[in-house]
Parts: structure tokens; C-alpha cells; sequence
């Protein structure tokens, strides 16, 4: 059983890794179902691991590498499905995974915080193709434009966002 300080640092660094590891185990697995499983025996390998855990090193990779496991399992256990899954490649995934997760997370706070700044027609135009998965055409014909003035608004907008990204994590301290 895990003291209480440690209790409260665990559920601070698992709180924190969380989002990540669920995204890493969602690429490598298409069942959400069983991603919501994984990540849930994930957190508990944790808890009762996190003794061993060396708080010198990050958290993040520690709880990636312990995750890959859980897929490797699901993977043998569900090794009647057709889908071949190669520990190599899942070892090599992993390690990949681990060093630009902390880099994908702040470019996802970034790209929430530019989308958050866009007005008007371009705000709209992003959300129905982004968020609503329409057609340009689609889009086109609900705000009475023209499909390649609807593209154009978009491949602008785009670059527009690109822009505010690599400003956003220049002023972080990050490189984009």
C-alpha cells in the first residue's frame, strides 16, 4: 500500500501522463473499447509499480514502456483476430512514441489555442470541415460560397494556424 504522499504524487504525474498514454495506446489499437481496458490495467501496473518507480527519470516514458506491454498482451490475446502485430516494431513504436510525446502534447495545446483565436468565417468554415467532417462542397452550399472559395478560406487558414503554432511553442521555449 502506498503512502500518502506517494498516493498523491502518483495520481499528480498519472493525471498528467494520462492523456498521453491514451493516445499512444488508441494509435496502436483501433478498438476504443479495449483502449479504455488497456489504459485502465495500465494505471493499475502503475499504482502498483510506482514504488519502483525512479523519480529521477521522467514519469511519461516509464508509463508509455509499461503500457506497451498491456498492448502486447492484448495483442497475443486477441492474436485470433487477423491483424499481426511485430513486437519489434512495437518496441521501436514505443521509444518513438516516448520522445515526442511531451513535443505532440504541446503542439495539440497550441493548435486549441490558435483554433480559439480564429473569427468569423474562417472559424466556421474550420469546424464544419473539422468537426463535422463536411465536404467543401457541402460547406460551400450551407454558407452560399463557392466550393474552391470555401478551399482557399481553408488552405489560408491552415497556413494561418501553422503560423500561430510555431509561435506558440517559440514562446513556450519549444522549437517547431
Amino acid at each position: 500500500m502506498l503512502e500518502e504522499d506517494q498516493q498523491v504524487r502518483f495520481t499528480k504525474l498519472w493525471t498528467d501522463a494520462q492523456p498521453t498514454v491514451s493516445r499512444y495506446v488508441s494509435s496502436l489499437v483501433r478498438d476504443q473499447w479495449a483502449v479504455r481496458d488497456i489504459v485502465q490495467n495500465t494505471s493499475l501496473v502503475l499504482l502498483k509499480k510506482f514504488p519502483e518507480y525512479d523519480e529521477s527519470r521522467p514519469f511519461l516514458p516509464w508509463a508509455i514502456g509499461l503500457a506497451k506491454f498491456e498492448v502486447l498482451s492484448h495483442h497475443r490475446d486477441t492474436a485470433r483476430n487477423r491483424l499481426i502485430c511485430d513486437t519489434e516494431f512495437v518496441e521501436l513504436y514505443t521509444q518513438k512514441w516516448a520522445e515526442i510525446a511531451p513535443q505532440l502534447g504541446d503542439e495539440a495545446a497550441a493548435l486549441r489555442h490558435c483554433i480559439d483565436e480564429l473569427n468569423g468565417r474562417p472559424r466556421t468554415i474550420v469546424s464544419l470541415r473539422y468537426v463535422e467532417g463536411q465536404t467543401s462542397n457541402a460547406i460551400a452550399s450551407e454558407l452560399d460560397l463557392s466550393a474552391a472559395n470555401v478551399r482557399t478560406i481553408l488552405k489560408r487558414t491552415r497556413e494561418t494556424l501553422r503560423r500561430c503554432i510555431r509561435k506558440q511553442i517559440e514562446l513556450q521555449g519549444g522549437t517547431a
